[in-house]
């Protein structure tokens, strides 16, 4: 009787579609959560890389202060992704702090003055917060131990001064260069064309006939199409066409002139050259020499910041001449002009004058006559000393025969230079058309000197 029974137990076949049915239920599971879980993995890890982005900016946009920079990135990282349901994506020690190469794309850690910064953020078991997975953790059943995801992410952010900006001719709308010029010492020339031209002048970059471009001179525009497309123009123009390059370049400085304006005439320390400063960089007493127009003196005490008030817009005020205007700063709303044979080094001058019309921009509110001598003689072999730099909320022009050797030009409206200048170590930023006409020598310093002044950082994502 029990034999029967058993045998009749192992005759049965009721129920065998169960055992098929978990087998097959598990597996349709484990395909249903390829598709689910795999896409929460890949959402997870676009948040982390915004998250990464996001942090790394914030924290090479606070350096140099290093452990602002670390506290801003924990911070953004926390905003970005709430550590109540994400963990602590980001930890301290992943935000490094070091310097990056360009020429070799590589990140090196620490540095006195760092300029770049890695974060590495992490849903995974070395932050003790892993991506549990929803359905593919039924393969464990199977001992596939596919209970979470590990996912790590990194960028690198860093801040720098783009070359074209620390040593150029730099326009947000047209560089228009006349005949007869020469390029050389990797000087760059760009044209943003971004300013509606009444003109009707839709280029970035002219050019006249004779020039002459060196290796390693560069000419850029957004648009290689934005160069003045006249016949023939790189025939006559010796090296141009090596030299083109497409890409967007924003002159910052430029575009803030009215803030550096401000903090000028505010007397604020951000702009001011060391030789007016203290050696803890502070505006001693007795610095500030505060005139009108009309008590604006014929002889500059060096050392001094001379604010000039003007009494009705307009008004000119000269500098002095026959005498080598030196280590001063000229701050002021009125109209400034320079004699013939102006000699200037180690000196800042800044106008916030503005014309009349519809445009006040388009006055030359700053006027140099010719044969100026701009910068000291060795400005480029001395460490830089000895530059000019020159600041305008309108325009600036610079008569004939320019002797140049370090300096900085920031103007809201038009810069023009005319002709046969020579012109070493220059960096120049206008809102409108920059003009250089015929005859020109224009290059940088030959060892690498920048121009004088403070430049806005320029931060971005290299990893």
């Amino acid at each position: 009787m029990l034999s029967t029974r058993f045998h009749k137990f192992l005759r049965d076949e009721s129920g065998g579609y169960t055992v098929w049915s978990l087998i097959w239920f598990s597996l349709y599971v484990a395909m249903g959560g390829l598709a689910v879980d795999v896409t929460d993995a890949y959402r997870n890890q676009t948040l982390l890389q915004a998250t990464a982005d996001a942090s790394a900016l914030a924290a090479v946009m606070s350096l140099p202060d290093q452990v602002d920079a670390i506290d801003q990135a924990l911070a953004y990282a926390a905003d970005n992704m709430d550590p109540a349901v994400n963990g602590n994506v980001l930890k301290d020690t992943e935000v490094i702090l070091g310097d990056w190469s360009f020429a070799t794309r590589t990140f090196s850690t620490g540095g006195a003055s760092p300029h770049a910064a890695r974060v590495i953020t992490r849903r995974d078991d070395a932050n003790n917060n892993p991506l549990a997975t929803n359905f593919l953790r039924i393969l464990g059943l199977w001992g596939l131990p596919v209970d979470r995801w590990n996912i790590s992410v990194e960028a690198i952010a860093v801040k720098y001064i783009p070359d074209c900006l620390r040593g150029g001719l730099v326009s947000y709308n047209a560089v228009d260069v006349t005949s007869g010029n020469g390029f050389h010492n990797e000087i760059c020339l760009h044209g943003q064309n971004e300013v509606f031209d009444t003109r009707e002048q839709d280029y970035a970059v002219s050019m006249g006939n004779g020039n002459t471009i060196d290796r390693g001179v560069t000419v850029s525009m957004p648009d290689l199409g934005d160069m003045d497309g006249r016949p023939n123009i790189y025939d006559s123009n010796i090296g141009l066409a090596d030299a083109m390059v497409a890409g967007d370049l924003w002159p910052k400085d430029a575009m803030a002139i009215g803030d550096i304006m401000a903090s000028l005439q505010a007397l604020s320390t951000e702009y001011m050259p060391g030789y007016v400063l203290t050696t803890d960089g502070n505006i001693a007493e007795g610095t500030v020499i505060e005139v009108t127009d009309s008590t604006f003196p014929d002889v500059l005490v060096e050392y001094k910041i001379y604010k000039v008030n003007c009494s009705s817009p307009n008004k000119l005020i000269k500098l002095p001449s026959g005498v080598v205007i030196k280590n001063v700063v000229i701050i002021t709303d009125c109209n400034i002009q320079a004699s013939h044979a102006a000699a200037i080094e180690n000196a800042l001058i800044a106008s916030s004058a503005l014309g009349n019309g519809q445009d006040g921009t388009n006055q030359d509110t700053i006027s140099l006559s010719s044969d100026a001598s701009l910068g000291a003689s060795e400005f480029c072999t001395n460490g830089g000393d000895g530059g000019v730099e020159i600041y305008a909320l309108a325009s600036v022009h610079i008569a004939a025969k320019l002797d140049v050797r370090g300096l900085r030009v920031v103007v809201g409206g038009d810069f023009s230079l005319t002709a046969q200048g020579d012109v070493e170590g220059i960096s120049v930023q206008a809102m409108d058309r920059l003009e250089a006409t015929a005859g020109g020598d224009f290059g940088l310093c030959p060892n690498g000197t920048p121009p004088p002044g403070q430049f806005a950082w320029h931060y971005r994502l290299v990893l």
